[in-house]
């Protein structure tokens, strides 16, 4: 779960990489590197370990130290193997000191590689196994191979979900790099070609981008670039249609990139649904790539991700279930393969994953796909490893989200998944024309309607900063409710670092209502969906135990109002669009709450934005 980017060419320079890691640093912060060759032939590593404060620390150090400047490396770290140490920061070199790497993901194996290259005489200076890298490189090239066909050969005999870059000093302007099940494109601009983890590390800054696949190599030059396969086939650079800009990329005046992208969910809800319906009045999903007779055959739907997404996908299942009349299964995408699924061509997989890299539900697609089923993903990039070995992909249009937290995408995702949801119906003929044109009418209100959510932002920090010192947070919810509560107790736990959680709200009585007393926080989902009579009474439980009561009600609910401490208002919608608007105020709350305590809301600890290790 690291950042990294590289440059080469006559308009490259130091500047870039530094700057690239600091958009990239929601891939991680323990520590920062760059290594660069100089025009006398050698290379030079500067690295920083500080923390969140790494990048400054980087910029400082890298600030005298640009002349001569012809490649370079840049990596910001996520630790998974080594402590976070100066000599375990990357990039990482070989035994000469002219062979750079950084990497994103984990070598499998390499404890295996380790010995023997210990065995063969190789010196290690860390504990990570990214120096593995490096140093079966160095035996490949001084059995006479190049570069590119030492990342090859190296890559055949790594096992795991990885990306690396490496530069070598003797050739000093040529990157290679490589990838399997881990994100990584490329990008040329004016005089300078780049690699990078994501697109926003280099937007601004190239030009055109194009998507690398696994197991090809790139060679990235001043001159060019160029793919191949490990055997050295040629291959087809794929463009990647980048609708993004430089400010997209940036706060835009707001404080973090957190609170700007919950003030973005209008405008990435309302893009998600632009453009599905045809002149006839019909749901149309372009990007579908299933024929409608396939879904006819489809008896069964499995839904699985990783935290929000999973909570995204909970929001589907009801859905589905209720327009289609398919059975739903919902794993989270770390166990699915693993329980040994019963699986045929007459199932369909949908994985949901903003970043579509997220390595367990990649891996749990390729699973599906292996069993015969027929697989869907919800994306939130374009040309993204997911999606385009899908069967099927939806994109969500939610714009780059940096703030590490999901919240733009979280609504997008629930968004495409709902339009999903009502597409399935439609050509399963589930549910009558005009009920799908209705329900679909309700779904273009809801960026209004979260613009209006939006408005209480500053009566919900009021709310927030009372409750500094309170320890205990509950969240409550029923139906649509539930999965609802639990992406508002994973918000709190995730920026604020208090415990937090989610539970059905009927199933307090046997057990969580033991935790129950005067120091705790519920909040309760008592909009008007389908079991709201049955909420209200869950509600009044904790509320006769002491608990203080925040609601999330619908706007002019005095029924429900008179059993909170606070009311977060939301207006109405349809029951199954609820939980779009439902989730914001406990995001804003969430926010404010984590600001008042002091902490980093962007880049909160231990978490990075896209995890690519399992």
């Amino acid at each position: 779960m690291c950042g990294i980017i590289a440059s080469t060419g006559e308009a490259a320079s130091l500047n870039d990489l530094v700057e690239g890691l600091a958009r990239l640093e929601y891939r991680g912060y323990d520590s920062a590197g760059v290594a660069v060759t100089r025009e006398d032939g050698t290379m030079d590593r500067i690295r920083a370990v500080d923390g969140t404060a790494s990048l400054k620390l980087l910029a400082e150090l890298a600030n005298d130290k640009s002349d001569g400047y012809i490649a370079g490396l840049g990596h910001t770290r996520w630790a998974t193997h080594g402590r976070v140490t100066t000599d375990n920061a990357h990039p990482h070199f070989d035994c000469t000191g002219g062979l750079g790497v950084v990497h994103n993901g984990i070598v499998e194996n390499f404890r295996e590689l380790k010995n023997e290259l210990e065995g063969s005489g190789h010196v290690f200076s860390s504990q990570t196994d990214t120096e593995v890298i490096a140093h079966l490189l160095e035996d490949y090239l001084k059995d006479g191979a190049i570069l590119k066909d030492a990342v090859a050969a190296s890559m055949s005999r790594l096992r795991g979900a990885m990306s690396f870059v490496a530069l070598d000093a003797n050739y000093p302007s040529v990157l290679v790099a490589t990838k399997r099940m881990a994100p990584l494109v490329v990008g040329s601009g004016s005089h300078v070609n780049f690699v990078a983890s994501d697109i926003p590390a280099i937007l601004g800054k190239a030009d055109t981008f194009y998507q690398v696949g696994d197991d090809q190599v790139v060679v990235v030059s001043p001159d060019g670039i160029s793919l191949s396969d490990l055997f050295g086939n040629p291959m087809e650079l794929a463009e990647i249609e980048v609708q993004w800009d430089l400010e997209a990329a940036a706060r835009g005046g707001f404080r973090d990139f957190m609170s700007k992208e919950i003030f973005e969910q209008p405008a990435a809800v309302r893009d998600t649904l632009l453009g599905r319906l045809n002149q006839e009045g019909e749901i149309v999903l372009d990007e579908m790539r299933l024929d409608p007779d396939e879904l006819r055959k489809i008896n069964k739907i499995f839904i699985v991700g990783c935290g929000t997404s999973y909570h995204a996908g909970m929001v589907a299942k009801y859905a589905i279930e209720h327009w289609t009349r398919i059975p739903v299964e919902l794993d989270i995408s770390s166990e699915f393969r693993y329980r040994d699924p019963v699986l045929d061509k007459e199932t369909l997989v949908i994985g949901v994953s903003q970043s579509g890299e997220t390595l367990d539900t990649m891996a749990a697609m390729s699973e599906a796909a292996k069993l015969g089923a027929k697989t869907l993903v919800v994306s939130n990039v374009m040309g993204s490893s997911m999606a385009r070995a899908a069967d099927a992909v939806l994109y969500t249009r939610a714009g780059p989200e940096i703030g590490v937290a999901a919240t733009k995408t979280h609504t997008a995702q629930i968004a495409a998944l709902l339009l999903m949801a009502l597409y399935l119906a439609q050509v399963r003929h589930s549910l009558d024309p005009h009920e799908v044109a209705r329900v679909f009418s309700d779904m273009v209100m809801l960026p209004e309607k979260i613009q209006k959510v939006l408005t209480s932002d500053a009566s919900i920090e009021e709310v927030a900063q009372a409750m500094v010192g309170v320890k205990r947070f509950y969240f409550i919810g029923r139906h649509v409710g539930y999965p609802v509560a639990l992406e508002g107790a994973l918000k709190l736990k995730e920026i604020s670092y208090l415990p937090a959680e989610g539970y059905p709200a009927g199933e307090l009585k046997h057990g969580p209502i033991a935790m129950i007393d005067a120091d705790a926080v519920v909040f309760g989902m008592a909009t008007r969906t389908r079991l709201w009579e049955k909420t209200i009474s869950n509600v009044e439980e904790v509320r006769v135990r002491g608990a203080q009561i925040i609601l999330v009600a619908n706007e002019g609910d005095s029924e429900s109002a008179a059993l909170g401490d606070a009311i977060f208002e939301v207006p109405e919608t349809h029951p199954l669009l609820a939980p779009v608007l439902d989730v914001i105020p406990l995001q804003l709350f969430a926010y404010h709450l984590a600001v008042s305590l002091g902490n980093d809301v962007d880049r909160p600890r231990n978490l990075a934005k896209t995890v690519t290790v399992e």
